[in-house]
């Protein structure tokens, strides 16, 4: 293990990057948010994440590279939602209408202190995240892990290929709200359930959508797999989570000198697949619960499996 202060936070603080693994499989994550800034596999001489090469751009991190987001992940509708008889009004995502992941007590209008652990762990070819939380006062809990990956160094998708264990999903209005109800994946776009190729992304439509995995979370189940046919690796992603987001990276661009591959990032770089509970939850009462109360604790656990045509 590795641990050295690296930057500096907003509040004067020094942010602290952490590398762990074995001969195998190396994270590097730093205390900023939790962030898995780097992650590599013996043998692959390139990040399987995308990042800033420069811990100190974290704290400005507008596509949330590696982040753990939370307290409450994703997109609440209009800024607001009722929990223990009153009305929250959150603070809205800038240039958009709604409340966009949200954090601690007060600060963005949520209720409650929460005591959250992160754990990070590696065991060979396995990357295991844990994450615990508690509060004072009733409120909302729903943290994702935002890691956009990339399994052959080519800063495109064309090459990956996905399956999600989901024959549903949550449609969305333009503004990515859920519009209140699943839907079939079948014929459509959405439809995963079989490994399908990503290389016609560009000509799709938008893919920033929950993908519905049960309405009982707490069991840790293989939720989706990522592939490239170029490099021969495959992730498999498993969580207690139940939903997952996954989203194209339309919307990511960063310059050359500041990513840690060195090279430039534009849309369609890497995926983001994001094990959550259902976004909107809050004003959806058929969707899972994501309401925390005093004494009980939150739990999500995630691991990323790595395999080889070696393997």
């Amino acid at each position: 293990m590795n641990i050295q202060p690296c930057a500096v936070a907003p509040d004067g603080s020094n942010i602290i990057s952490v590398t762990i693994g074995d001969n195998q499989l190396q994270a590097t994550v730093i205390s900023f948010g939790a962030c898995l800034q780097d992650l590599r596999l013996r043998n692959f001489d390139y990040p399987l994440v995308l990042g800033y090469a420069d811990e100190a751009d974290y704290t400005s991190n507008v596509s949330y590279f590696g982040a753990v987001v939370g307290r409450n992940a994703n997109r609440i509708a209009q800024g607001r939602c009722h929990l223990n008889g009153q009305q929250l009004h959150l603070t809205k995502a800038a240039n958009d209408q709604h409340q966009l992941h949200g954090v601690p007590h007060g600060h963005m209008g949520y209720p409650g202190n929460l005591d959250v652990q992160v754990t990070y762990t590696i065991e060979h070819h396995v990357l295991d995240i844990q994450i615990e939380a508690c509060t004072d006062q009733t409120t909302l809990c729903n943290f994702l892990l935002h890691n956009y990956f990339n399994l052959d160094n080519s800063l495109t998708l064309t090459d990956h290929f996905l399956s999600v264990a989901a024959a549903t999903y949550l449609p969305t209005d333009e503004g990515g709200i859920p519009l209140g109800h699943e839907a079939s994946v079948r014929d459509t776009v959405y439809d995963f359930r079989q490994v399908k190729s990503l290389e016609n992304l560009v000509t799709e439509p938008s893919l920033d959508h929950n993908f519905c995995i049960t309405k009982k979370p707490g069991k840790v189940r293989a939720l989706a797999e990522l592939k490239s046919c170029s490099s021969g690796l495959s992730m498999q992603l498993l969580s207690t989570e139940a939903g997952l987001q996954v989203y194209n990276a339309a919307h990511v661009s960063v310059a050359a000198e500041k990513s840690l591959h060195g090279r430039s990032y534009s849309s369609y770089s890497g995926l983001a697949m994001e094990p959550q509970g259902w976004p909107n939850a809050a004003n959806e009462s058929t969707f899972p619960s994501t309401i925390l109360h005093p004494r009980e604790v939150y739990s999500q656990r995630t691991r990323y499996q790595f395999e080889t045509k070696m393997d």
